[in-house]
């Protein structure tokens, strides 16, 4: 059914019953012209745009929330669900934060979270952040806001699967939860990492372990070039043959224990076998990404191809041996080289 709004149109000066039009606008946010989904309601007599208050508020909004969508913020709406879904008043999760009350009020009604308190509540968007911030914090906090905190870890806390294996391991640690330009703003996440490296695994031909690496970072710089976020939150390192996951072997072996691959010789190597392909993780764009990352992977006929192909990247290049990749320098770049290699 048609939107429609009750509003006064001052081309024909009189009330009108308008239709609500959703148009692609620009608007600049922070001096940068931003895109997002816009309302306007149209005259339903003379076919004009009508500026009704109430439509522009809701419209600046979603400037606001398109703006820290491509930028990795939390937008008013996910920062008033995280309180929410705490079950905190604003004084309380602001005390839990380290934010002044008004700070976190400012954020809930529209404005644009900066950079440090962005990573906080990025934080504590995860159950293990949430529980890294509150062993920080614990000693400044009623017994309620504790309550309140350890339910929503443990209503975070995986009980099977491969976050169980990670928990058990205490691993990874309330560092690699902070989203940075190093993990392509994303919480490492290793639900997301067990989907991928299935997927890939069951799409690209022989994926050793040594080619695993160069496809995950072909994926995740490939989504993070598209969408201004990687796919699993993994961070990338410079190896002496391309980029490698920041603690490779132990997310392979730790992948291994719970069952959701295995690895089979072959030659004189291992390749990469999908045991439990997981469902319901990635979503049908990121497994379409992950499709043309495969296709991509599978025009190496050797992981030694697709190791030099990663060297005459800038990602590579331009850092040395252990040092982190950063994902926004590089991803562009990263974008380009598949599609000119795909013949885009």
């Amino acid at each position: 059914m048609e939107k429609t709004v009750n509003t006064y149109c001052p081309e024909c000066d009189r009330e009108v019953v308008a239709f609500v039009e959703h148009r692609v606008e620009t608007l600049p946010v922070k001096g940068e012209p931003t895109s997002y989904d816009a309302e306007v309601a149209v005259c339903p007599c003379c076919g004009g745009t009508i500026g009704d208050s109430r439509i522009e508020g809701e419209n600046l909004r979603r400037a606001y929330s398109a703006y820290c969508s491509s930028h990795g913020l939390m937008a008013p709406d996910e920062v008033r669900s995280l309180r929410n879904s705490y079950g905190l008043s604003l004084r309380e999760f602001s005390k839990f934060l380290g934010f002044g009350e008004q700070t976190v009020a400012r954020y809930e009604a529209g404005a644009i979270p900066d950079d440090s308190h962005n990573t906080t509540l990025m934080l504590a968007a995860t159950g293990s952040g949430a529980a890294a911030l509150l062993s920080v914090r614990e000693g400044q906090l009623s017994e309620r806001t504790v309550a309140a905190v350890r339910r929503f870890v443990e209503s975070k806390t995986p009980v099977s699967g491969a976050s169980a294996a990670f928990t058990a391991r205490q691993w990874p640690t309330p560092a690699m939860l902070i989203p940075s330009k190093f993990n392509g703003y994303r919480s490492f996440d290793i639900d997301r990492i067990a989907a991928v490296v299935c997927e890939l695994a069951s799409r690209c031909v022989d994926l050793y372990k040594t080619k695993l690496q160069k496809a995950m970072f072909f994926t995740d710089f490939l989504c993070y070039a598209r969408t201004t976020r990687s796919m699993t939150g993994l961070s990338y390192a410079h190896a002496n043959y391309g980029p490698v996951m920041d603690g490779k072997d132990r997310i392979v072996a730790l992948l291994q224990d719970c069952e959701a691959i295995d690895l089979a010789q072959k030659g004189w190597g291992e390749v990469v076998v999908p045991k439990h392909l997981p469902t319901g993780i990635l979503s049908e764009d990121e497994i379409q990404l992950v499709d043309e990352v495969a296709a991509f992977v599978n025009t190496f006929e050797k992981a030694t191809d697709i190791s030099s192909f990663s060297h005459g990247l800038n990602a590579w290049k331009d850092t040395e041996n252990g040092q982190p990749i950063d994902y926004v320098t590089n991803a562009r770049q990263v974008a380009d080289a598949i599609e000119r290699r795909m013949g885009r």
